[in-house]
């Protein structure tokens, strides 16, 4: 990409790692938190080049801007600050919902000459906050370019080449497409890493609890890390994908439904197959993984930075 002043508004986990993703690539990273602790805290963390104490100062300068914020934050940012942005300004975000995000962004920016193109990256941690970021979080991380209806093509690249530039894979997708695969890859294995957490450690006296609590090893730690996500972020992304996580959760009730019945039949030879098959499916995903990291490294990227950076979003 040309050198750009690049604002990022939210300084989370998400947002600060963004801005160290791009270090050393020839642009200017604005950042901006309503809180001046955090814009201090990512100034001294080299996340961000510079900061103002109000938003409007710094929109004026952005020829892109990324909203790191949560979901009905970045809702509300639009419908604020949609006149400060100048026309021809590109600005996108990260949130793991898209459907919600276009239409208002739609109604919002409408006759300002703005080009919303939403974007989400398949990136983060169960951790928040300036001092849990780091530079590798995007590294090799999917990303979703989600346009809407009509959007200007030369937008749609500068958002691609900007995804493309701090090494991530960008993948076109419509919202409805988006909604629907994020619920099955993403929304609904929180739901289930926190039923786990509940179902196991949630024992009926301090007794039974500890000893759940000593007999949980990495077995339990790999499948319910995510449960240590942020609460009130989930209720905010499932809130705004209601429809499509009720039909993740259909499809994951009948797999899980299956094992049941199996196992209440004693048919353990059938068990045995059906478990067979969803190794074979994660092993082959595993296989891919690794196949398209492979690919990803192979290829330039020119951003002069000396680092490139589950899924999580926030602002601070």
């Amino acid at each position: 990409m040309k050198k750009k002043n690049i604002l990022i508004i939210g300084l989370g986990l998400l947002g600060a790692s963004l801005g160290m993703a791009l270090r050393g690539s020839g642009m200017r990273r604005l950042g901006w938190s309503h809180r001046a602790a955090t814009r201090q805290a990512a100034l001294a963390a080299d996340a961000i080049d510079a900061t103002a104490d109000q938003p409007e100062e710094l929109l004026k300068q952005a020829d892109l801007t990324v909203l790191a914020l949560p979901i009905p934050a970045i809702m509300t940012f639009l419908e604020q600050y949609a006149s400060c942005w100048r026309p021809g300004t590109v600005v996108t975000d990260v949130g793991s919902v898209k459907s919600d995000i276009l239409n208002i962004a739609r109604q919002a920016l409408s006759g300002t000459g703005v080009h919303f193109i939403g974007s989400h990256p398949m990136a983060g941690t169960e951790k928040k906050g300036v001092a849990c970021a780091f530079p590798e979080l995007y590294e090799n991380a999917e990303v979703f370019v989600v346009p809407p209806p009509g959007a200007a093509p030369e937008a749609v690249a500068e958002v691609k080449a900007f995804w493309t530039a701090i090494g991530t894979r960008v993948v076109e997708i419509g919202a409805a497409e988006h909604d629907d695969l994020v619920a099955h890859t993403s929304h609904v294995l929180h739901i289930l890493a926190s039923a786990l957490a509940l179902s196991v450690l949630d024992a009926a006296s301090p007794e039974a609890r500890e000893r759940r609590f000593s007999g949980c090893a990495t077995g339990f730690r790999d499948t319910s890390r995510i449960a240590s996500s942020n609460p009130v972020m989930w209720r905010e992304i499932i809130e705004h994908n209601q429809s499509a996580v009720l039909v993740a959760m259909r499809d994951f009730d009948r797999c899980y439904e299956r094992f049941r019945e199996l196992i209440e039949r004693g048919d353990f030879d059938a068990f045995e197959r059906e478990f067979a098959e969803g190794k074979r499916l994660r092993d082959e995903w595993v296989a891919y993984k690794h196949m398209t990291a492979l690919k990803q490294e192979t290829k330039p990227v020119h951003t002069g930075m000396d680092n490139k950076g589950d899924e999580t979003e926030n602002g601070d």
